[in-house]
């Protein structure tokens, strides 16, 4: 009886810390930490956390759960924020960090001499461009399980990036 009731307790423990285990790398704590060190990295103010921009990442989100498989990767929202996205296929293993690290991979895309995209993918260092790019103060992102099986991560910046013409750091 005794073992069981110690299983008992294991299990409800285990339960009850399940669901932040879940949220692990996912809070705005972990957007924040990847953003702000690719940026220090290259000489760029970190980035703060607003969650109004969290907000319109949440709103985007919900217009884009049933088909998020085939949301563009690189958006711009009417001018008025520059967006990051990242769509995976195995929704319990891709957290909001993992995509803010897929995007800083896009990197090798970049060609600080001449400002551009390089390599196969000709815009293949947007979302790179975006997270090191000195315009941004705030950063708002959000993550769903879509009803497609992928998962969708977004993250919002304002002010927009402008990382055609402007070199971003």
């Amino acid at each position: 009886m005794r073992r069981l009731l110690q299983m008992l307790l294991m299990l409800t423990s285990f339960i009850s810390i399940l669901p932040s285990c879940l949220l692990a790398q996912n809070s705005p704590q972990d957007y924040l930490k990847i953003h702000n060190a690719a940026r220090e990295a290259v000489g760029v103010k970190p980035l703060m956390w607003n969650s109004t921009l969290e907000l319109e990442a949440n709103i985007f989100l919900s217009k884009h759960i049933i088909d998020c498989m085939k949301v563009k990767e690189n958006i711009v929202i009417d001018n008025e924020y520059s967006v990051n996205v990242a769509a995976n296929w195995w929704p319990e293993y891709f957290t909001g960090a993992d995509a803010v690290a897929l995007w800083l991979s896009r990197k090798r895309y970049y060609d600080y001499e001449s400002n551009s995209c390089v390599g196969n993918d000709p815009f293949g260092c947007f979302a790179y461009s975006q997270i090191v790019s000195k315009v941004p103060t705030y950063l708002g992102c959000a993550r769903a399980n879509c009803q497609d099986g992928g998962t969708l991560v977004v993250c919002f910046y304002d002010p927009p990036a402008k990382v055609l013409r402007q070199r971003p750091y």
